[in-house]
């Protein structure tokens, strides 16, 4: 069951996203396999940001809610996620990761899911774990 980022969503939902393609493809590959596809509020606020610089809060808000509707599943932030993205931080202080990306980090390490939907550089770099050796599925 892989973790979706806001690039793969975002990619998805925006034609002239320069990944839209592939994100079409990878969406398909996935509902044909019965995945189920899973996310943190905080990729979802990041999203409909993103969204509302193309188009109108409206459409935003339908676009995001829809995901929710058609399965996307919410995974809730717990606290030892928030202390885990801070760790992660002063691990990596030679990266620049987000803290959305941090608390995604930190919620894909505790579920043992290593899959992940993106086309964000940052999750091809990041290794988890505390050894910091387990790299990321990534789906494409």
């Amino acid at each position: 069951m892989p973790f979706a980022d806001t690039s793969a969503i975002f990619a998805f939902l925006v034609a002239d996203d320069r990944h839209h393609s592939d994100a079409v493809r990878a969406e398909a590959v996935l509902r044909s396999r019965r995945e189920s596809i899973w996310t943190i509020d905080p990729v979802l606020t990041e999203l409909w940001l993103l969204l509302r610089r193309e188009t109108s809060r409206e459409m935003s808000d339908r676009l995001v809610s829809g995901l929710l509707e058609r399965g996307l599943r919410r995974e809730p932030l717990r606290p030892e996620d928030y202390l885990r993205a801070w760790e992660l931080a002063r691990d990596w202080p030679d990266q620049d990761f987000s803290l959305t990306d941090r608390q995604s980090f930190a919620t894909i390490e505790r579920n043992r899911d290593l899959r992940a939907w993106s086309y964000d550089a940052d999750f091809a770099v990041i290794r988890l774990g505390r050894q910091r050796r387990v790299s990321l599925e990534l789906v494409r």
